[in-house]
């Protein structure tokens, strides 16, 4: 559920982004911390990915900003 109020569409876009990669990058680094323990089906080494999916060039552009 989006909290914030957006003026234009690129900055609803970059907010549900935003949103969701707070979400994602914590349960990464919990899989991460699973395999270094050896738990579960976790025990194999792989690397743990996430591709997220945006259509919206500008609120890509803005993502991949150093500053953001």
């Amino acid at each position: 559920m989006q909290t914030e109020t957006a003026l234009i569409t690129t900055e609803a876009e970059f907010i549900a982004l935003s949103e969701g990669l707070r979400r994602i990058i914590p349960l990464i680094g919990l899989m991460e911390q699973m395999q270094e323990q050896g738990v579960g089906v976790l025990s194999v080494q792989a690397e743990v990915k996430c591709k997220i999916f945006e259509d919206k060039s500008c609120a890509l552009a803005i993502a991949k900003l150093p500053k953001l």
